[in-house]
């Protein structure tokens, strides 16, 4: 269920709790401060905030991909004497990879357009912690212009790597998990 959350939680108050972790005063903040570390308003931040809001997709398209896995595949890994580690390196891995590639997919286009969590907890720094989403909303009160061409470029970019996902999926992700799978 946390890991869901993102995907049901309002993006500011997700950056919101991203502040209250990790800043000065927050749960994680004072220990990283005390090693010099600080997170908000960074480009870690901008990334932190973005793997926590995208994380459910790759998780959910990865379980996904792991449960599709044939358990004779499994089994026959168990008979052989493959150890865990090998078994998910060798079996479960290859046979799984176009979910997780999906997955991968999925949360970049979900971090492509995020917001509300980034501005919260990076802020939006021209040169360092603003994104293209943070320029289109600055530049539509000022310049509707650059607003326009910033928001087609992520448009043609979102729209790119839709299609390339639906498109291609055994080009980007391989299609050995597919040889390996008996025919008939």
């Amino acid at each position: 269920m946390l890991v869901d959350l993102p995907m049901v939680l309002p993006p500011t108050v997700a950056g919101f709790a991203l502040l209250m972790a990790f800043g000065r005063a927050g749960l994680a903040g004072g220990v990283l401060q005390a090693f010099g570390i600080t997170i908000p308003f960074t480009t870690g931040a901008v990334i932190l905030a973005q793997v926590f809001m995208a994380i459910p997709f790759f998780v959910g398209s990865a379980r996904a991909g792991f449960a599709s896995v044939d358990a004779r595949y499994l089994d026959a890994a168990a008979t052989l004497r493959a150890s865990e580690p090998r078994t998910f390196f060798d079996v479960v891995l290859p046979l799984s990879a176009r979910a997780i590639g999906a997955g991968v997919a999925m949360s970049a286009a979900r971090s492509l357009g995020e917001f509300g969590a980034t501005i919260t907890f990076a802020g939006n720094l021209p040169g360092t912690t603003q994104t293209m989403p943070l320029a289109v909303y600055v530049a539509l009160q000022s310049d509707l212009d650059a607003a326009i061409v910033l928001s087609v470029l992520l448009l043609a970019m979102s729209f790119a790597l839709l299609l390339a996902l639906r498109a291609a999926p055994r080009a980007l992700f391989g299609s050995q998990g597919d040889a390996a799978r008996p025919r008939g």
